[in-house]
């Protein structure tokens, strides 16, 4: 029989799925925020736990809305659920205020162990902002140097710079990470890139000497427009793969190709962008 454990201790067990935590906003459209998390972690073998960080108004056609949960109450989530459960991985998705921010830092300074991948959601496709200049310098000094790795598109990875991006300018891609890993960030998985025809997910991590090292992973172009969630697909699987023990670059690897196979059958449901249909990869 499994042994019973302790009172104080999180119960772990050979063929248990691995547990992973994901704090993000609530889409009501279900194709991207927390409810994309829960979908993906799941398909991908995982016991997904979830804390709201923010309520949306928000359909297919973009976000009109922003409610930051209380600090305090969601201080109470974090603190019953960690010390609750053991933990393979935490996946972050959108905040939206600072406080938010200082108190999920606050809780991961408890859980050194645990691997984080930061989705940092700075603004979506159409709407208004969920963080600010404020909220992203919060963001680098609370949560990167507790962070994996983290997974900004192209227009992401220049936000904290006031920086448009090129996504064909590789010397200016590898200078803007170099100022993430300066703020403590130890991996990056830039997406949005395009390549001999190709889509590219560039791995990006200082080595040993502190130069750059880089590792690309093509996958198809799907023509399907813009599809609602894609970040959060390729966020919430990278959490799941890392979360069953695959080292970092198979499980970029393994995420990439499975946020590729859902947005290929993404399809439109309402008025704007295509949701992805399922996550059965």
């Amino acid at each position: 029989m499994p042994k019973t454990p302790q009172a104080d201790q999180p119960a772990t067990a050979p063929g248990l799925p691995p547990v992973v935590l994901a704090l993000s906003g609530l889409d009501p459209t279900g194709s991207a925020g927390l409810l994309a998390d829960v979908r993906v972690l799941g398909a991908l073998g995982c016991h997904p736990c979830g804390i709201v960080t923010c309520q949306t108004v928000q359909t297919s056609r973009g976000l009109a809305g922003i409610r930051p949960s209380d600090p305090e109450f969601l201080r109470e989530q974090l603190k019953a659920v960690t010390e609750d459960l053991s933990l393979s991985a935490v996946k972050i998705g959108a905040l939206a205020s600072v406080r938010t921010i200082e108190v999920i830092g606050a809780a991961l300074s408890k859980i050194p162990e645990v691997p984080v991948v930061l989705d940092p959601v700075f603004a979506p496709t159409k709407g208004p902002r969920f963080l600010d200049m404020d909220g992203m310098r919060a963001m680098s000094r609370e949560l990167l140097g507790r962070t994996l790795i983290a997974t900004p598109n192209i227009a992401e990875l220049g936000a904290p710079a006031g920086l448009d991006v090129d996504q064909s300018d590789d010397e200016m891609i590898h200078g803007c990470a170099a100022g993430w890993f300066a703020a403590g960030a130890r991996a990056l998985l830039v997406t949005g890139l395009r390549r001999e025809g190709a889509m590219v997910d560039r791995l990006i991590r200082p080595d040993s000497e502190g130069k750059i090292a880089v590792t690309d992973i093509p996958h198809a172009y799907h023509d399907v427009g813009d599809v609602h969630g894609s970040g959060c697909i390729l966020a919430a699987a990278l959490a799941a793969y890392i979360a069953r023990g695959e080292e970092l670059v198979e499980a970029a690897r393994l995420a990439s190709q499975f946020a590729s196979r859902l947005i290929e059958r993404s399809r439109r449901f309402g008025l704007g962008a295509a949701f992805w249909i399922d996550a059965r990869g």
